[in-house]
């Protein structure tokens, strides 16, 4: 095997190895708000509850100091993301706060084989989930059995067909063993699904599992449940997508613990402080120094916003930081006692326009399949005018192209055919096999051309000014459109049956290229322009699934060598390749890259990163260490 982490985590080896030698002269303190359960006996000594080495994190400007209760929202009950930004980010790997390496974190090092198959990972010694019981190599054993469960899996750690199996080589040390190489694992385990694989207690969740409980199917219907896996589910609720953060009796190892559930009638949600949470500070400080979480369940964006307004919230980006708010909370920061900081989106773009180059009706797929059809309605849309009209000129026309922030940048890629010009159009819809009759293109043969864009106004705001927009320009340029406004069920639904022109979505991949290509190439699900050849590719509904043509597959190709390889520079050269066939093809179009986006704090609440990445698979707030703001000074 070998060792990637001992050269590039120097640094945070070296901070270990240093707080392990002056521990003793430090010491180890604790919040003030546990000193009583500690002196009853009702909670063991700091010293005690800690790991021998706990990971040590650096504040970003001081040490802080122990109290307070940050208080945030959540979009209604079943907004679970917010939970999962500023809760749930505690894997056995991490990102650093610059979103460049993988570090540390309930893993203390790791080794990988020459192969990219096996991986094996080093606890630290002495970990414990926050009812005090150990946290082992047996949980993540667990935890990646139940998850391959085939009656009750779905975990996002799990990928399909590459299967894992979990070598347990003691307490604290384990393989994970995969049958094909998996180059990327990586990065899976260091995003926000990383806390999927840690999330299980054996001790805990083991009694509602056949194979450790005989009697789980009688304990199941005894509490009500027609089956274990419904039982399961409601207990160790990470483990579905239905209900989460519910049971304030399920094992964590996050800085603060269920109190008061998420529930389908919550009108709060309430953390406080894990006793045994196992990062400290550079003078040996237990983690968090926030005591409490507050969580104020609201349907209501505006009853949300007026909170932030009010300054009756301590942080928050998700939900109100939108670009209509951005002025009124601009000029609220006074009198609300809150200031705003950048928020650097990952996304690329404001709007992705999707064509369904898979279409079920052969004319459509053809013509939808046509480049030269895909450039003629690109260059009918005026993105200054939306940019102006519904950003307030922020951002700048782009499409579908990694970031300027990102080492895969392409400037041509990022502005080819943004141009607004009406000739140009013309001149590649007749290429495209279009007739021009009295206002409106038709078919060759004459037959009329009406194309339906599906969309979801509930999802984002600024998605129904934008569409209006948009249907208006390319009106005005021929084409004939009409807006169908649905549910989100029905928006996923329709994917499957392939009878539909085009569907709208936010562009996903300008930082995370590799982990989001789902414009670059027919990668997954929400490939929506090549629905079927995504099947084909992931190996899923065979029933639908279609071969692509010769340059699809070639990115196919070369994003499956991507998941083989253990060397991240040999990925991003393919990555590379993979993106200059998407820039030849252009399958997508995109609107315009997203302004600079930001969040809300109030002016007491230190150690807040300045300017902040913005990202789902990067969970913004967590890689900023929330464990570590405190309320201070204004």
């Amino acid at each position: 095997m070998k060792m990637l982490s001992s050269v590039r985590l120097s640094g945070a080896v070296a901070m270990i190895a240093l707080f392990a030698m002056a521990g003793s002269s430090l010491g180890q303190q604790q919040a003030p708000s546990l000193d009583a359960d500690v002196a009853s006996g009702a909670l063991p000594a700091v010293a005690d509850r800690l790991p021998k080495n706990p990971l040590v994190i650096t504040p970003f400007e001081s040490v802080g100091t122990y109290g307070g209760t940050w208080r945030s929202a959540l979009r209604g009950g079943l907004d679970n993301a917010w939970i999962g930004r500023t809760v749930a980010y505690d894997g056995l790997v991490r990102y650093d706060r610059e979103w460049k390496e993988i570090i540390p974190n309930l893993a203390e090092s790791w080794e990988v084989s020459d192969d990219a198959r096996t991986y094996t990972f080093k606890l630290r010694e002495g970990l414990k989930w926050n009812n005090g019981t150990p946290f082992t190599s047996a949980d993540i054993a667990f935890a990646v059995e139940v998850m391959s469960e085939p009656t009750y899996g779905g975990g996002t750690f799990i990928k399909q067909p590459n299967k894992v199996t979990v070598d347990v080589i003691d307490d604290t040390t384990f393989s994970l063993v995969f049958e094909e190489p998996n180059g990327l694992i990586m990065d899976e385990l260091a995003s926000i699904n990383g806390f999927t694989v840690t999330s299980l207690s054996k001790d805990y969740c083991g009694q509602f599992y056949p194979k450790y409980n005989p009697d789980a199917v009688a304990n199941a219907k005894a509490a009500g449940f027609e089956t274990w896996e419904a039982h399961m589910g409601n207990r160790c609720s990470w483990a579905t997508e239905t209900i989460r953060w519910s049971n304030p009796d399920l094992p964590m190892m996050n800085a603060w613990m269920i109190d008061e559930p998420l529930t389908g009638d919550a009108t709060r949600v309430t953390f406080k402080r894990n006793p045994y949470y196992w990062k400290v500070d550079t003078e040996g400080n237990q983690l968090p120094y926030i005591d409490r979480l507050e969580m104020r369940v609201s349907d209501s964006l505006e009853e949300i916003t007026l909170m932030a307004l009010n300054g009756e919230i301590d942080f928050q980006d998700r939900h109100i930081a939108t670009v209509a708010n951005q002025p009124l909370f601009f000029d609220g920061q006074e009198a609300g006692d809150y200031r705003l900081g950048p928020n650097v989106p990952s996304s690329m773009n404001t709007l992705m326009l999707q064509f369904n180059l898979n279409h079920i009706d052969p004319k459509r797929r053809a013509l939808f399949e046509s480049k030269d059809f895909r450039i003629g309605v690109s260059h009918l849309l005026d993105r200054e005018e939306i940019i102006d009209v519904v950003f307030t000129g922020q951002g700048e026309p782009f499409q579908a192209a990694p970031r300027p922030e990102s080492p895969f940048y392409d400037e041509e890629m990022a502005k080819q055919y943004t141009e607004y010009d009406v000739e140009a159009a013309d001149a590649a819809f007749q290429a495209a096999g279009l007739t021009r009759s009295g206002d409106f293109y038709t078919f060759a043969d004459g037959s009329p051309l009406v194309v339906t864009i599906d969309m979801i106004s509930s999802f984002k705001s600024e998605w129904v000014d934008m569409m209006e927009l948009i249907q208006l320009q390319l009106e005005a340029g021929g084409l004939d459109i009409e807006l169908n406004n649905i549910d989100r069920t029905l928006y996923y639904d329709k994917r499957v049956v392939g009878d539909y022109d085009a569907q709208i979505w936010q562009g996903d991949g300008g930082l995370d290229v590799i982990q989001e290509p789902r414009y670059y190439m027919a990668a997954n699900d929400e490939s929506v322009w090549a629905y079927r050849w995504a099947q084909h590719f992931q190996g899923s509904r065979p029933e639908i699934a279609e071969a692509p043509p010769a340059w699809a597959q070639e990115q196919m190709d070369l994003y499956t060598a991507i998941r083989a390889e253990g060397d991240p520079a040999k990925r991003n050269d393919m990555m590379k390749q993979i993106l200059a066939i998407a820039k030849e093809n252009f399958p997508v179009i995109g609107i315009s890259l997203p302004g600079e986006g930001y969040y809300i704090a109030k002016n007491n609440v230190r150690n807040i990163a300045d300017s902040m990445l913005h990202a789902y698979l990067y969970p913004t707030p967590a890689p900023y260490d929330p464990f570590q703001w405190y309320f201070g000074d204004k």
